[in-house]
C-alpha cells in the first residue's frame, strides 16, 4: 500500500512559509508604530516648546510697547527697533525684532526661528581611493 502524503507536505510548508511572513510582517508593523510613537512625542514637544517660545516673546514685546523693558529678556535697540531672542528647548530660539513707536501697535519687523547649537564640521570624509 502506498500513502498518499505528497500534498500534504506542499500544503504543510505553504503553511509555515506564510505564518513566517505574517510573524515577521507583525515584528515590522511594532517597530514601525513605536518608531512612529516617538516621533510623534518629539514633535509634541517641540511645538509645545516653540508656542512657549512665542508666548513669551509676545509677553516681551507687549512690555516694551507699554514702555517696560523685562529683567530677563536681552533687548537689542537701534532706534525704535527692539531686538531680543527667546530660547526654544536646546539648539533652537526665537529671534524677534519690534518696531515701537508710542500710539501705535508693535510692528514686527522679524520673527523667526534660528538655530544655536555648535557647528561641528566632519575632520574625516571617507572617499573611496580606488582600491
Amino acid at each position: 500500500m502506498k500513502r498518499g502524503g505528497g500534498v500534504s507536505g506542499a500544503v504543510s510548508l505553504v503553511m509555515i512559509f506564510c505564518v513566517l511572513c505574517l510573524a515577521v510582517f507583525a515584528v515590522l508593523t511594532l517597530a514601525t508604530a513605536d518608531r512612529e510613537a516617538k516621533l510623534a512625542e518629539m514633535t509634541a514637544r517641540s511645538a509645545a516648546d516653540y508656542y512657549e517660545a512665542d508666548r513669551r516673546a509676545v509677553e516681551i514685546a507687549a512690555a516694551l510697547q507699554k514702555g517696560e523693558e523685562p529683567a530677563d529678556a536681552a533687548v537689542v535697540w537701534s532706534g525704535n527697533v527692539a531686538s531680543f531672542t527667546v530660547p526654544i528647548g536646546e539648539d533652537l530660539a526665537l529671534d524677534a525684532a519690534v518696531r515701537v513707536q508710542a500710539g501705535s501697535p508693535c510692528e514686527i519687523i522679524r520673527w523667526r526661528t534660528i538655530y544655536t547649537g555648535e557647528w561641528e564640521p566632519e575632520e574625516y570624509l571617507n572617499v573611496w581611493d580606488g582600491t
